[in-house]
């Protein structure tokens, strides 16, 4: 029973040391694959934006939450609007097209940044 209780201590000790390498590296892969999404995901942000801004002329988003509920953005636009990292800045349609409204931050130590300005997001590029 001891020797039971001994191993079992030896494989939680392991464990321990274990699990926040795997972390780490999980964390690493994650970032990886988020830049690698990243102009796709992007691309489609500012689509669904500019979807819902054309259709509604005079729009206005008071914070993330709203900008997301309006827009009715997919799941990973709406996980990167949502990060903690994310910077929102209001903006309705009175505000200049240059203005810069939302600023994302992703990859490992969030050090990839995607910048949209309220032009970005409310008017469709000249074709």
């Amino acid at each position: 029973m001891i020797e039971l209780l001994c191993v079992v201590a030896i494989i939680g000790i392991l464990a321990s040391l274990l699990l926040p390498a795997v972390m780490r590296s999980y964390l690493r892969i994650k970032g990886a694959a988020d830049e690698m999404d990243g102009p796709t995901v992007a691309f489609r942000l500012e689509e669904e934006a500019r979807r819902y801004c054309s259709a509604n002329t005079n729009f206005h988003f008071d914070s993330k939450e709203d900008f997301i509920a309006k827009c009715q953005l997919a799941p990973k636009c709406r996980n990167w609007v949502n990060a903690s990292q994310t910077e929102f800045v209001p903006f309705t349609y009175l505000d200049p097209t240059n203005l810069m409204v939302l600023t994302i931050h992703i990859g490992p130590k969030y050090r990839t940044q995607f910048n949209f300005t309220k032009g970005n997001l409310s008017l469709w590029p000249d074709r």
